[in-house]
Formats: structure tokens, C-alpha cells, sequence
């Protein structure tokens, strides 16, 4: 009990809380049912996700996190808060046209934003400003104030070349020494998984790194990013993603060492990413799991990181990718705010959020702004950037990131063990396992058991989408061609969630009517519309607008009821008494009336047999395969 300053013990008129009196409690609650099944779940690496944490779940009896600023960095990379609780605000540019591309940049540093994450295509493989030579880049950045704003740089397997356009402009400008900021991008292996191919070859690609960081006379402008986000967007679970971004980030670590710089001088040419996912605690967890480990590499590196290295590990989030929808993108809003928001109390240094419109395409002036705001409203009405580790101390949290560097550090030291990451990429043993990864999650998708909002669960047909942006015309002139011996793997193939959901929705628009299905529902409202309800969203998920006028008294009723309305699939929705009277009896009469499929909503249980035999064809309900539902109905009308 706690004590107040006038001696009155809070709470004293209560029991001290056991977890026996709660447990009893909870299974009051599910009324005896199995609580790992009810209250538990359990991530795609095998940790399970408790519905309660205390004290007792913490596996040390004092504080392993350390101080903010040092080793091992769970509380964070900084010694205080960020000045005015700001943190990089990074800004992603990559319209194709470079007048345009710099007229956004200056657009979203005049309104808040701090940094620009320029994607470049310099190859002509499309998928960024298309730039050919250094007067190219040079155009990009006009206006922009190189010694204020960090500028960071996506080239794939070009990086070389882009950096060292960048550090022409640079000194041009002269904007020297500690001035310029950001990071140059060499990330050979984010290039080569995300292709399948690093055209000079990996080992060429790194020297270049370990080369231009050796001479760099910019120490606040790195070299190396680390990203883990190809891993990400390919199905990769947290673990995964961690493991990929620790033995990437080694390798350049070894690399650079090995090229004469010392760990310290190695460490701060290296930024290390990850993606920022929509479970708000699960990101918070990874990012202070990421710093732990890399903390880890660092000391075994002959490293402790302490007050001398100020801001030495720098983390950078990008939320976006697999998450974001083509249908029903306003609720990309909500998931962006959501990831944001892990990824800054997880203390990420600098984050990227992705426009709301920018699964397909260009992203709007809107979804730009927004994406901008979306920060921004974050920074100045929360204030969450003012606390350093807001989350720490939560039994949760504390207990989800060791966890999460736990399965990291593992698969971290099965691919050094392997042969490091240029090894098991080339093997294809860690795509072959993030593809393992992708189809469990695959099923959870199927299933709604990870439900996508506005997608999966409550979708709307006939939405109103922002208008797409018009690309410009192609640029007609050859990309550079980048020499020397490739290096060829499996490629790491990104793919968003709701790809396979959005293939019905859009075969569905492209009919040329609205795909329907009849609600065949016995009785009056209050004894079908929980099933009715539950079939018009399973069914609006891929397309299929569900029409019906409410209940049927008999099954002749909801024959002609079906026959009137033009559709060519049915649902039988009641309760399970209406089902044992009058279920086979609507299947008959529905089959009679022309219905070319039905089913009926709910488990058919022992009475499965007979249904079937009055003309069900198949049972939609709470666990269902979604998908393989869909998709056969929409074989079967022709969609």
C-alpha cells in the first residue's frame, strides 16, 4: 500500500491483488472457457502475448535497461529529451520529374518538415526522380538549405554514383565539415534482395561504402544504411527483421573497420532502419530491441557505448509499406498515426511516414500534407518526443523487448554462423524463411483472425477514392549501366496485406454490375440479424453487395423473394433452432428458385449432411477461409 504525507494508507480498505484472485475473476468472465485460446495470442516468432504482466514477469531482480545514452541503450540513444521534443521529421520525395520532385522538397521543408529522403532512379528502372547526371540532382536540391536540412538518399545499386554527386553539390555549395546531414545510402544488401541482383557485384558495392566513408570529410553525413525494411515488406516477422538488420548492419561495421576506421569512427557511418508496423507496442518493442542488440555488437566490438558517443546509434523508422491499402485508404491515416507513434516512443531518431494515397502510384499533394501533419500533430499536441523511453517501466513493454532480442539475437547468430548474410541470401535460406513467415500470416489474413479495416472487416462498397495522380511521361533517356561482376539471389518480393482482398474488390468493380448475393433470412430481425450482418460484411469483402428486404416467414417467401431480386447466390441467416426447422426446407426452395450457389451462415455441426443433401453448398462463419470462399464464389457467378 502507499502512504500519503498525512499518513492515510490509499487502498487500505481493499485486499492486496493477487494474480489467484484475478484469475478467478477472468474465469468468471469467459464463463470457464480455455484462456490461452480466449485471452492469449502468440506473434509469427512463438512468443506468446499475455492479457496480464507484473512485476513477476520481469526476469532480473534489478533494472538491466541502463541509462538513457548508455550501454545497452533499451532507454534510449540520448542522454536527455529532444530540444522542444522534436525529432527528424523526414519528408519522402519521389516524383519522377526533378522540377517537380524539388518543388515538393521545398514544399515540405517550408511546412514542417526537418529532412528530405530523396528516391532517385538513376538505371531508368522507374520508381523515383529520374536524374542522370549530378546537374540533375543539382536541379532537385535548388533552394534547399544543404547546411540545415539532412538530406538522405535511396539509389539501390547506384548509391555510389549518387553520393558522389551529392558530395559534389555539397562542395559546390560550400557546405562543408559538420554542416551537411543525413546519410548517403549505401545499402548493398537492402539493394540486392529487394532485386535480385547488385549488377557490380556485392562485395564491389561495399568497398565503394567503406571507400567514400574513409573519405568523407562530413561526419554528420553517413554512409551506410542498414535497412531491414525489404525483410518487412516481405512478409518478415519482428525477429526476422531484427536479424537481418543486425547482420547487414555487422557486416558494413566489419567492412569499415577493416578499411582502418575504429569502432567508434565505423559505428557512426551506419544507420540502421526498420520498419514501422500498425501493433503499436510491438514496434516500440523491436526499435528498443534493435538498439539493445546493436549495443551488444558494439561491446563485443571493443565498443561501450557511454556519454562519449553521444547519439552514435542512430535508428531510423519508416512506416508505411506492406500496411497500406488501395480500398478504403483514409483508414491508412489511422495505421500511419499508429506506427508513428510506436516508432517515436520506441525512440526512433527519425521516421518516415507514407502517404495515405501512395499504395498504387503517386501520392497526392493531400496525402503528402498529411502525412507531414501526421507528425507533426504528434510532436507539438502530444508532446511524446519530451520523454525519453515513455513506455519504459511497463511490464509489457519491458518483458515484449526482451523477447523481441531475444528471437533477434538468435537469428542474428544463426546467419553469422552460416556464413553472414551474403551467405544465406545467396543459399536463399532466410528469403525461404520469410516466405514460411508470410504464409502463416497469409492464413491470418484468410481467416480475419488479423483483420484489415476497412479491407477485411467493414468494407464499403462503391467508396469514393482520391482521384489517382497523373505520372508524368516516361524520361526517354538511358539510364547509366553499372559494371562489374553480379552478384544474383531470390529476391526478397514485396507485398502488401490486402493484395489478395483488393483482387476481388477490383474484379468485382470491373463487372459490369454490382456482383449480389440474397439474404435469405428466417423470421423477424432480432433471430437473424447477427448472421445477416456477419454475411453482408464476409461478402462486401470481396465485392459481392448483399440485398435482401429483411425476414421470410416461410422458405416459399424467400424463394420468390430471390427470384425477384437478380441474384444468383443466396445466404441463409437464423438462429440454429430456425436452422433445425426451416433450414433444409430454404435450401430446397432456393435451389428451386433458380439459385445457382447457397449457403448458410453459421457451423453446420452434426446436421452438415443434411443441409448439403437440401442444396447447401457450402457454410460461411467465424473462422472461415475468407478468400478461398470468395474467390470460389466469384468463379462460380463469373466475376
Amino acid at each position: 500500500m502507499t502512504a500519503s504525507s498525512d499518513g492515510l494508507v490509499l487502498a487500505a480498505e481493499f485486499d492486496a491483488p493477487t494474480r489467484e484472485a484475478w484469475l478467478v475473476d477472468v474465469d468468471k468472465a469467459i464463463k470457464g472457457g480455455d484462456f490461452d485460446k480466449i485471452l492469449v495470442s502468440t506473434t509469427l516468432d512463438g512468443i506468446r502475448i499475455e492479457p496480464l504482466y507484473t512485476a513477476d514477469d520481469i526476469a532480473v531482480e534489478h533494472d538491466e535497461s541502463g541509462f538513457p545514452g548508455f550501454a545497452p541503450l533499451i532507454r534510449g540513444g540520448l542522454l536527455a529529451p529532444r530540444v522542444d521534443g522534436a525529432w527528424d521529421i523526414r519528408a519522402s520525395i519521389a516524383h519522377p520529374d526533378p522540377a517537380v520532385a524539388n518543388a515538393q522538397a521545398l514544399t515540405e521543408l517550408r511546412n514542417g518538415a526537418t529532412s528530405l529522403e530523396l528516391h532517385l532512379d538513376l538505371t531508368g528502372d522507374g520508381g523515383g526522380i529520374s536524374v542522370r547526371s549530378v546537374d540533375d540532382l543539382a536541379r532537385v536540391l535548388d533552394g534547399v538549405l544543404l547546411d540545415l536540412a539532412p538530406v538522405s538518399v535511396r539509389a539501390g545499386a547506384a548509391s555510389a554514383i549518387a553520393a558522389a554527386w551529392l558530395s559534389a553539390i555539397l562542395a559546390a555549395r560550400s557546405v562543408v565539415g559538420a554542416q551537411p546531414a543525413g546519410c548517403v545510402g549505401i545499402d548493398p544488401f537492402a539493394a540486392l534482395a529487394a532485386d535480385g541482383v547488385l549488377p557490380q557485384g556485392l562485395e564491389q558495392a561495399i568497398a565503394e561504402g567503406v571507400r567514400i566513408a574513409g573519405s568523407s570529410t562530413t561526419p554528420r553525413l553517413r554512409t551506410f544504411r542498414a535497412s531491414a525494411v525489404v525483410a518487412a515488406d516481405a512478409g518478415a516477422s519482428e525477429g526476422q527483421e531484427l536479424a537481418f538488420a543486425l547482420a547487414s548492419a555487422t557486416t558494413y561495421l566489419r567492412a569499415l573497420v577493416d578499411g582502418g576506421l575504429d569502432v567508434a569512427a565505423a559505428a557512426g557511418q551506419i544507420v540502421i532502419e526498420l520498419a514501422a508496423d500498425v501493433d503499436v507496442f510491438a514496434t516500440i518493442a523491436k526499435v528498443r530491441a534493435l538498439r539493445h542488440c546493436w549495443s551488444t555488437v558494439l561491446e563485443a566490438s571493443g565498443l561501450t557505448v557511454d556519454a562519449q558517443h553521444p547519439g552514435l546509434v542512430q535508428v531510423a523508422a519508416h512506416a508505411g509499406g506492406r500496411w497500406l491499402t488501395v480500398v478504403d485508404p483514409w483508414v491508412n491515416l489511422l495505421r500511419g498515426t499508429s506506427a508513428a507513434l510506436g516508432a517515436i516512443v520506441g525512440g526512433a531518431d527519425t521516421l518516415t511516414v507514407a502517404a495515405f494515397d501512395g499504395a498504387e502510384g503517386l501520392p497526392s499533394d493531400l496525402g503528402r500534407r498529411l502525412a507531414r501533419n501526421t507528425q507533426l500533430l504528434l510532436q507539438d499536441e502530444s508532446g511524446i518526443g519530451r520523454v525519453l523511453d515513455p513506455a519504459g517501466g511497463s511490464y509489457y513493454v519491458e518483458t515484449l523487448t526482451d523477447a523481441f532480442a531475444a528471437v533477434g539475437w538468435k537469428g542474428f547468430q544463426t546467419i553469422e554462423a552460416a556464413g553472414g548474410l551474403a551467405a544465406v541470401l545467396a543459399a536463399g535460406t532466410f528469403q525461404a524463411q520469410v516466405a514460411e513467415t508470410a504464409a502463416k500470416r497469409d492464413r491470418l489474413l484468410a481467416n480475419r483472425k488479423q483483420p484489415i479495416t476497412g479491407v477485411s472487416e467493414f468494407p464499403l462498397i462503391g467508396e469514393r477514392r482520391p482521384e489517382p495522380t497523373a505520372a508524368p511521361a516516361a524520361d526517354t533517356r538511358p539510364g547509366l549501366v553499372l559494371a562489374g561482376t553480379a552478384t544474383t539471389v531470390a529476391p526478397l518480393k514485396a507485398r502488401r496485406l490486402a493484395e489478395p482482398y483488393e483482387a476481388l474488390r477490383a474484379a468485382a468493380e470491373a463487372a459490369g454490375s454490382t456482383p449480389t448475393i440474397f439474404l435469405a433470412n428466417i423470421g423477424t430481425g432480432p433471430s437473424y440479424v447477427a448472421r445477416a450482418t456477419f454475411s453482408s460484411n464476409l461478402f462486401a469483402t470481396g465485392g459481392i453487395d448483399a440485398v435482401g428486404e429483411g425476414g421470410y416467414a416461410d422458405a416459399a417467401a424467400a424463394a420468390t423473394a430471390f427470384a425477384a431480386s437478380g441474384a444468383r447466390a443466396a445466404v441463409i441467416c437464423g438462429t440454429d433452432a430456425a436452422y433445425a426447422e426451416q433450414g433444409a426446407a430454404y435450401a430446397t426452395a432456393l435451389k428451386a428458385a433458380g439459385a445457382t450457389f447457397v449457403y448458410l451462415a453459421g457451423r453446420a455441426g452434426d446436421a452438415k449432411a443434411d443441409y448439403e443433401a437440401a442444396g447447401v453448398d457450402d457454410f460461411v462463419f467465424m473462422g472461415v477461409d475468407v478468400l478461398s470462399t470468395l474467390q470460389r464464389l466469384h468463379t462460380t457467378l463469373g466475376v
